[in-house]
């Protein structure tokens, strides 16, 4: 049995979500007691003032001291929840200083995650722990919606405007969310996935992906020279279409070792290349008309898949031969 992924706001794991938590319970044992109160007063009166026989009751035209009672606790109630919630609301938004700060981009159907050197990135986030990291969340595409429920609130990410959040966790982990907004046909499959590291643990890799960053992939066990390379410029032995139906034409391909293999979007869909085998550099995000290139250096098959469009099924397949 595949075990429950506990993705419940109210199982909070860092101060954000549990201030907002803290907020929500105080307004919802309000509302409780309103209820319990104002439907206790309905069905005490709807028993006791019942019409028993067909004689008229005593008619009351007004009460000044219950009209004053009913106005000022609805107003006294209100202006506790308004002055609670204010006095908290930029603390939700922007909370404490930031460790750093991670660009969060939507796109159909995923999340892409560039941090403070751009040089890394990522299609999880990877934040170390007890540390505030501030979102600053946009959308490639149309309207999308970032929420990690148990580390914070949700982030609208909207085409050609930045909006910021934080979030913070306390306990290495995965936690995870969803894309908060109907975005399309996969919207379903866009999940926000939070990994969190102890800080050292945070910092190998971060680390390793530098390395991957400056175009090579991760090293091979024992050393010895690079699986792959990421080149620019050079003529390619064979092309790989990225196209607007989520696929990749064709899907399987063969080369020798030395040869380059360029992957091309030929749509509008934003689009990348990410190996299973880390030591093949990943792409960044493709747009219409990108290119990519990669110089293999030892024969094998190597997979790969657009993380953006995984629920269609987008990938496929180099095999390198001597």
């Amino acid at each position: 049995m595949i075990p429950a992924v506990d993705v419940s706001p109210l199982d909070c794991a860092g101060p954000n979500a549990c201030e907002i938590v803290s907020i929500y319970t105080g307004i919802f044992w309000i509302a409780m007691a309103v209820l319990v109160i104002v439907g206790g007063l309905l069905i005490y009166a709807a028993l006791r003032f019942r019409r028993r026989d067909e004689r008229e009751p005593a008619q009351v035209h007004g009460n000044t001291r219950l009209e004053l009672v009913w106005t000022l606790i609805p107003v006294v109630i209100v202006s506790f929840v308004f002055i609670r919630t204010t006095l908290r609301m930029d603390y939700v938004r922007n909370g404490p200083p930031p460790a750093m700060t991670v660009k969060v981009v939507g796109v159909q159907f995923a999340w892409l995650y560039t941090y403070p050197d751009s040089r890394v990135k990522s299609d999880t986030l990877v934040i170390p722990t007890g540390e505030p990291i501030q979102l600053q969340v946009t959308s490639h595409d149309v309207l999308h919606s970032f929420w990690a429920p148990r580390l914070g609130g949700q982030i609208y990410a909207i085409p050609g405007q930045m909006n910021h959040g934080w979030l913070q966790a306390d306990r290495p982990g995965f936690y995870y969310g969803e894309c908060n907004e109907l975005c399309g046909v996969g919207h379903f499959s866009m999940q926000v996935k939070v990994q969190a590291m102890t800080p050292s643990a945070y910092q190998a890799w971060y680390t390793q992906r530098l390395q991957q960053a400056s175009g090579a992939g991760a090293p091979p066990p024992g050393g010895g020279p690079a699986t792959a390379t990421r080149v620019t410029g050079v003529a390619a032995a064979k092309t790989v279409g990225e196209t607007d139906e989520f696929k990749f034409v064709p899907t399987g391909t063969s080369v020798k070792v030395g040869d380059v293999v360029q992957w091309v979007n030929q749509g509008s869909s934003a689009h990348n290349v990410t190996f299973d085998n880390t030591q093949v550099p990943t792409s960044d995000t493709m747009n219409g008309g990108d290119k990519y290139e990669v110089k293999f250096a030892k024969p094998g098959t190597y997979h790969y898949t657009c993380t953006f469009h995984t629920a269609f099924n987008m990938q496929g397949t180099v095999t390198v031969t001597p």
